[in-house]
């Protein structure tokens, strides 16, 4: 049985939060393919519990200065970052998912043995 919570009286005026327990993963995909890939909400899903938020436009405000200054201190020492975007992240095999705001990738400096760093996004 699918139950919907109706969204909560503290959440930030303007941000709609809506969460669904008792949702298979094979439900759970369907939903995903029935939906466009270019979408407001971001979903999580946990164990049979489907959360779908639409951030404010605060929250992406915060998310673009975050994102800065990663880019800042990974060049600051002498890294690289590869930015994933809000890639969604799937383990059918811990029936978890989820949609970040941003994934980043970085890679370590070539002080470890061998004297290459490796890092299989960056190269």
């Amino acid at each position: 049985m699918v139950t919907a919570i109706s969204p909560s009286a503290t959440q930030p005026m303007g941000e709609k939060r809506v969460t669904l327990h008792g949702l298979t993963w094979q439900a759970y995909q369907q939903i995903l393919q029935a939906l466009p890939q270019s979408r407001a909400a971001r979903f999580t899903y946990d164990q049979g519990v489907l959360e779908m938020t639409i951030p404010l436009q605060e929250h992406e405000f915060a998310l673009r200065l975050i994102e800065h200054f990663i880019t800042a201190l990974v060049t600051a020492m002498g890294m690289k970052v590869k930015t994933m975007g809000s890639t969604r992240i799937d383990r059918e095999d811990l029936q978890r998912s989820a949609e970040p705001d941003c994934t980043y990738y970085i890679q370590h400096p070539t002080s470890t043995a061998g004297g290459r760093a490796r890092c299989e996004f960056c190269g």
